[in-house]
């Protein structure tokens, strides 16, 4: 039997590096978008109409597919979104879904708006009863691609002060993805960390190893990181829950970004990513 997924969206970072990967694993991929026009087909992916705030479209979208990849951008309207995807897909009879969710998600008091938004998607899929494994990564390696100009003329920003996190690459979260589809894991949830956790200095000291050029970290007040955030169009509602992360960061309320779990080597049979690979990789010309 052709084994489908239907991924939402088809250029963010998590969407593309699922697509590739799903498509490697010999999966036939639907990517929903909002307009199909603009993607060409390929072999083994297809691109469906689909709206995350139009209900009529979800169905139609999940029509004839055997599992669905929960990946929706961070939003307000998250929650709403991802519970209104979930019962459509009770509705076509999807057979599993991977939800792709944020680390400490899952505790009593989640320390983000992020992990707030994905903290009732969790539980509503416990309730469901469809099989669902659920993906908690901590932050991604590919969110330094976002300061690539600042990077490469010499500093790295993130308010995190002294703080470690044990970042993550996408790929190693689909990677992921692809090996639980099959079953194994179904109704559990997995904490996907990178292989170790590093402070803003020594994240700056591997760009600087890899791209020969010297990096400083500079951990900038809040008040100046959210009004830095707004200059440069980020929404209201982004730049407050960013700030508030970083504050719970640097109260030192989330001790959890700094583990580091066995979860992407037990599943995938290898180790995760290291930052010194992924920078070699996206940072050097």
């Amino acid at each position: 039997m052709t084994k489908s997924i239907a991924i939402v969206g088809a250029t963010g970072r998590n969407a593309a590096a699922w697509t590739q990967a799903f498509l490697d694993a010999g999966f036939q991929v639907r990517n929903l978008v909002r307009d199909p026009a603009k993607f060409r087909p390929r072999a083994n992916l297809e691109y469906a109409p689909f709206d995350l705030d139009d209900r009529q479209t979800h169905e139609p979208a999940l029509a004839g597919i055997a599992c669905l990849a929960l990946i929706t951008p961070p939003d307000p309207r998250q929650t709403e979104r991802e519970l209104a995807l979930v019962e459509a897909a009770k509705q076509e009879g999807v057979a599993r879904i991977l939800n792709l969710s944020v680390l400490g998600a899952d505790l009593p008091e989640p320390i983000s708006a992020f992990a707030r938004w994905q903290a009732p998607v969790e539980e509503a899929l416990k309730r469901s009863l469809i099989p669902h494994v659920t993906l908690r990564p901590n932050a991604f390696m590919q969110n330094l691609l976002l300061q690539k100009a600042s990077i490469q003329a010499g500093v790295f920003v993130e308010p995190t002060e002294g703080e470690a996190s044990s970042l993550i690459d996408v790929r190693d979260i689909a990677d992921v993805a692809v090996a639980v589809s099959a079953g194994d894991y179904d109704n559990r949830a997995l904490d996907l960390t990178g292989p170790e956790a590093l402070t803003g200095a020594k994240i700056a000291q591997a760009l600087s190893t890899a791209t020969g050029k010297p990096v400083a970290f500079v951990s900038p007040p809040l008040a100046a990181f959210r009004a830095a955030l707004l200059e440069r169009g980020a929404p209201l509602w982004r730049a407050d829950a960013l700030t508030e992360l970083y504050r719970n960061i640097q109260d030192k309320r989330a001790p959890h970004i700094a583990r580091i779990t066995p979860d992407v080597g037990r599943v995938t049979g290898r180790k995760p990513r290291t930052l010194g690979e992924f920078v070699a990789a996206s940072f050097v010309p």
